[in-house]
C-alpha cells in the first residue's frame, strides 16, 4: 500500500527544502494549497478515474514485463542498452501505476490491428516511450532516435 502524506508532513518536507512534487498527499487540496503558495503547477482530482477498464478479462490479467520484454528485439549489438532502457522504462511506469494503462493499450493496438485499422506515426511527447513503439501506439523507434523518456513521464 502507498503512504500518503498528510499536510502537516508536506509542510515539514518544505521546511527542510525537499522537493514535493512527486510525493503523493493523501488530500489533493493540499498539494494544490502548496502549489498557490510557492508558484507550482497544480494538479486536478483524478481519484475518480477509474483503473478498471471494460477490456476482456485475459488483458487485466496480462503480465505487462513478460508481453513487453517478449516484444524487445534480440540480434543486435545494442540488446543490453536496449533492454536496459525498457528496464528503466517498465520501472517508471511501474511506479506511476501504469500498468492498467498499459494493458488498456495493448488492447486497443490488437483490436486497431484484427480490424485493419490505421493510425498515426505517433504523436508529442509518447513518441519517447520505448514501451509504446514496442506496443506499436505509435512507429517513431525512440530508442534509434535517443529520445528522452523523461519527456513523457515528467
Amino acid at each position: 500500500m502507498e503512504y500518503l502524506a498528510t499536510e502537516q508532513e508536506g509542510i515539514e518536507l518544505l521546511y527542510r527544502g525537499k522537493d514535493i512534487s512527486n510525493f503523493p498527499f493523501s488530500n489533493i487540496a493540499d498539494y494544490n494549497k502548496f502549489c498557490e503558495e510557492l508558484e507550482l503547477l497544480p494538479i486536478s482530482d483524478s481519484s475518480y478515474i477509474s483503473k478498471e477498464f471494460n477490456i476482456p478479462q485475459h488483458y487485466k490479467e496480462l503480465d505487462v514485463e513478460t508481453y513487453i520484454r517478449n516484444k524487445v528485439p534480440t540480434s543486435g549489438q545494442d540488446d543490453n542498452i536496449i533492454t536496459a532502457r525498457v528496464e528503466q522504462e517498465l520501472s517508471m511506469y511501474k511506479e506511476r501505476g501504469l500498468y492498467p494503462i498499459l494493458q488498456l493499450l495493448i488492447y486497443i493496438i490488437d483490436i486497431m490491428r484484427k480490424n485493419n485499422l490505421v493510425w498515426g506515426v505517433g504523436r508529442g511527447s509518447s513518441v519517447s516511450s520505448y514501451l509504446l513503439y514496442l506496443i506499436g501506439v505509435h512507429k517513431v523507434d525512440s530508442y534509434k532516435y535517443r529520445l528522452d523518456i523523461k519527456e513523457f513521464l515528467k
